[in-house]
């Protein structure tokens, strides 16, 4: 087993798997074609071989998990490596390929041995430049992008286990890209309940006194990505302690409130 220095020299990296199922916050699609995915992990190989279509399908499984920053791509792949108890490795594009064609080759081919070997997830994550439409050739340069995420595509094709790329974009996937995809998991901003359910769970966990005054409706209404409540949640336990006080709804109102800010700066900027 290759440790986590010649991981990363083959531009891996190992995520810890500390996410349950349980954590997530998804719509019941969602959380259906996940499972649908889990599943796909425990099949042992040979019950590949008798359905009889091995023969006409290369590689294993390619997951596209596709949604705006913060609504739990990534979340969601490490709690299948926890379920299924696999490792995870986080793939840097720019480490993996190279100038030369068959650099990237010899890059992958390694990576890809490795991963077989440890029966680990490859999360490819924010690769939106392997799904989004090839650009206009109008120099060398233009070719060489095109080609060589062309090839990292079937490349990946070919890998034996789960690869999982995620991306924010909301359209514009190249139809090349989206032929090689074999389940596509979509990751919506969560609703007034979801996002309810999120601070419950978030606050459930802190290990901090909490004032009486709570009203997690009140915080719901924030429209902000699960991530975002985090970090809400984070900042405003972070003022808690450090004024050795309890954790209540005035410093919880104003952190979501300054998410809110930060998301109406980001996209208006």
């Amino acid at each position: 087993m290759f440790d986590d220095h010649q991981l990363a020299a083959l531009g891996a990296r190992r995520i810890a798997t500390d996410t349950d199922p349980d954590d997530l916050v998804l719509p019941e699609e969602a959380g259906r074609r996940l499972g649908l995915i889990a599943h796909w992990l425990a099949q042992p190989p040979f019950i590949f071989r008798e359905w009889g279509i091995h023969r006409f399908v290369d590689g294993g499984l390619r997951a596209l998990f596709c949604g705006p920053s913060g609504t739990g791509k990534t979340m969601a792949a490490v709690a299948l490596a926890r379920s299924t108890e696999r490792p995870l490795f986080r793939i840097d594009l720019g480490a993996v390929t190279s100038r030369y064609i068959g650099e990237t080759e010899k890059n992958l081919q390694q990576l890809f041995e490795v991963a077989d070997e440890a029966g680990a997830i490859l999360l490819f994550d924010e690769a939106d430049a392997l799904l989004g439409k090839r650009s206009e050739v109008k120099d060398a340069h233009d070719r060489y992008a095109n080609i060589e995420v062309s090839h990292l595509l079937r490349r990946i094709e070919l890998f034996e286990g789960l690869a999982v790329v995620t991306t924010n974009l909301a359209g514009g996937i190249d139809e090349d890209a989206m032929s090689r995809i074999d389940v596509m998991v979509d990751f919506p901003m969560p609703d007034a309940v979801a996002r309810e359910t999120i601070w419950q769970k978030l606050l459930a966990a802190m290990k901090l006194p909490q004032g009486d005054d709570l009203d997690v409706p009140a915080l719901a209404s924030h429209e902000l990505s699960g991530a975002e409540i985090l970090r809400a949640v984070r900042v405003a336990a972070s003022y808690a302690a450090s004024e050795e006080r309890k954790l209540d709804m005035t410093l919880l109102q104003a952190a979501a409130a300054e998410r809110v800010k930060m998301r109406a700066g980001a996209l208006t900027g």
